[in-house]
């Protein structure tokens, strides 16, 4: 058996003539994302260099955990 809406009908229609239209949303947006500080290119390439860097070592070192537990466990399983 379904269950009955207990929302108060005029509730509703007055949240939907609150509503922003979509071009007020997307003016507002634009608006915010002009307060925003944004990194100049150099730093934006030197924190690139940095991730990329430390996804590389941080990728070697779980290939070199990977590959020494691969050759150490089978060793102690009977």
């Amino acid at each position: 058996m379904a269950r009955t809406s207990r929302r108060n009908p005029a509730a509703v229609s007055q949240q939907a003539a609150t509503r922003t239209s979509p071009i007020r949303f997307l003016k507002e947006v634009i608006e915010e994302l002009k307060k925003s500080v944004w990194p100049s290119k150099e730093e934006t390439a030197r924190l690139t260099a940095v991730v990329i860097t430390l996804a590389v070592i941080i990728g070697f070192l779980l290939g070199g955990l990977d590959r020494v537990f691969s050759e150490v466990l089978p060793r102690f399983v009977f």
